[in-house]
């Protein structure tokens, strides 16, 4: 609902607090969203849990930066490569290369995400289509550029 006025790039992340209730009927009700969160805990359960979903969010951060740092240092040793061998240098190519191809957020193979972490993919903008969305929701409800 509100993607398109969140601030987009691959360098920062933001983690919201969503709130819902349930009512007599077991329906799920969406209360609030929280932009800034409060971390306290307030008691054990609480600190567990605060403790466990920042552990797993710091587990996907560094993941994916880990993950885009590969793709900088072997985009940045090619480039050098090459460059040695052409006199002439389309920096134009290179610039969109490293705008489409190496910072974007996309996990290399060797920094998967642990399976016991809380966090779930639930949308990959690198695969196209309604794929992206892993069946979690209906063609009905994606709006396709």
């Amino acid at each position: 609902m509100i993607e398109k006025s969140l601030y987009k790039t691959p360098s920062v992340f933001e983690l919201f607090g969503l709130d819902f209730v349930m009512d007599e009927d077991l329906n799920i009700w969406f209360i609030e969203c929280n932009p800034s969160p409060q971390y306290v805990g307030t008691n054990d359960r609480k600190t567990r849990f605060l403790t466990k979903m920042l552990t797993d969010m710091f587990e996907v951060q560094f993941a994916y930066y880990r993950s885009r740092m590969t793709r900088a240092f072997n985009f940045m040793n090619n480039m050098f490569k090459n460059t040695e061998k052409e006199e002439d240098i389309n920096y134009q190519t290179l610039r969109e290369e490293f705008e489409t191809k190496i910072n974007v957020n996309k996990l290399e193979p060797e920094y998967l995400i642990g399976s016991n972490n809380g966090f779930k993919l639930l949308i990959d903008k690198n695969v196209e289509g309604e794929g992206a969305y892993f069946g979690h929701l209906s063609k009905e409800c994606i709006e396709f550029d």
